[in-house]
Formats: C-alpha cells, structure tokens, sequence
C-alpha cells in the first residue's frame, strides 16, 4: 500500500504525564487505524496524526493545552481528546477497544473539520466503520503470497497477532478459509514498530517455502520445508 498518511498513534494521558503502558497496550488499534484511514484517504499526505486521549484533570493541571485543542503544522496533525478512566477501568477488554475506537472516531472527526480536510473526514468515517466490522480486531497479513503445492494453489502468510502483553508474528497456509498449517516465528512488545516491518516477501524455493526479510534479523530468511505442511 502507497501510504499518504505515513503514522497514527493514540496516546493516553493523566494530570502527571504520559501512561506509556495503557498506549502501548493500544498499538494495535493505532495501527488498524493508520491501515483503514490509508484505503480510503486521497487527500494531501500527513506524516503523523497523534490522538491524544487524556483525563480531565490533565485539562485542568494543563490549562495551556485546553480539551478538544488541535493543533496541524507541516503534516503533522495533534488532537486532543478526554477519556473517563473510572468507566474505562470497569469495561473488558474487547468494550475497552470499542470505548477507545469510538472516542478516537469523534476526536478526528472533530480535528479534520476543525482543519477543513474534507479527505481525511472521509476517510475517518470509513475507517470507523470498517473497524467496526472487524469487531476492533487489528491483526493482518504483514506479507501474503499465492503458491503452488501439489497441484494446489494456496494462500501463505505471515500474520501478525496484537495481544494484551505484546504482538506476535506467525506464518500460515491456508485452503481458502481452512488454515492447513501455522507456525510461531516471533515476539515483541507491544509499541516496537520497528517489528511490523521485518517481513518483506513469501516464495517457493524448491522443496522449500522461504519468508524472506530484514537482512539484520538473524533468523531471515526463515526456511519451510514443504513435507511439514503436506505432512499435517
């Protein structure tokens, strides 16, 4: 995907500062919405877009910077938004996801008005309802590929799965919607962006399937003999 909006981030604030953990535990929201808002967006590229989700007693130890500010310079675009950590805190983990989705859908809403861009307005409305029918779910195909085993075309990927104590990365074939074979390959915490861009490319190589990639991650290309797929 050409990218015209390079990075999306929600970040989570109180009156002393920011809650680095709770934001990393979202990353993989912040990078579902970074996906959903590039397949629609047309309009002008944006470097980064920081959504800021912060109690009202920041607002109110931080006057300077008041609830509902956006500030847009040079590609760079911040909004700042409230959110109620009381009610937060009672909701599970899937009702925390949709919380967090539906305030970031109204904060940039509101920012991209406030900006007039049209585009982007657009876009968001789109990624809200397409994450809506993903059921808040962020993980996807970091590489995917077509090959051919006996005969058979297949699907293989690498997927990458955001968890509450961090993302982890596994290749997969599937049969249309029947996953034939999976395997673990790695791990990393939550917030390591540099993680989603290990893997580059997916090719049959012999008796071999090889996913290929970074050249200073030390187990790439990693090697798939075929006889442990036909053999599951």
């Amino acid at each position: 995907m050409n990218k015209k909006i390079d990075r999306t981030l929600i970040w989570f604030e109180n009156e002393f500062g920011r809650l680095q953990e709770l934001s990393d535990s979202f990353y993989g929201l912040s990078t579902l919405l970074n996906r959903l808002l590039n397949e629609d967006y047309k309009g002008k590229k944006m470097k980064f877009i920081n959504i800021f989700l912060a109690t009202s007693e920041k607002y109110f130890r931080v006057p300077a910077i008041p609830i509902n500010y956006t500030h847009y310079y040079g590609g760079h675009l911040n909004t700042y938004g409230d959110f109620d950590s009381v009610e937060f805190n009672k909701l599970d983990y899937l009702e925390k996801n949709i919380y967090v989705w539906d305030r970031v859908y109204e904060n940039l809403s509101r920012a991209s008005k406030s900006i007039k861009n049209t585009e982007l307005l657009e876009a968001s409305e789109y990624a809200y309802r397409k994450g809506l029918e993903l059921n808040v779910n962020p993980d996807y195909a970091m590489v995917e590929a077509d090959i051919v085993i006996s005969g058979q075309v297949l699907k293989a990927s690498v997927f990458v799965n955001f968890k509450k104590d961090g993302m982890y990365s596994k290749f997969i074939v599937a049969k249309g919607s029947e996953v034939i074979f999976e395997k673990e390959i790695d791990s990393a915490r939550n917030g390591i962006e540099f993680f989603l861009d290990i893997y580059k490319s997916i090719e049959l190589d012999g008796n071999n399937i090889l996913v290929k990639g970074r050249k200073d991650v030390d187990y790439l290309p990693l090697r798939i003999p075929l006889e442990e797929i036909t053999s599951k």
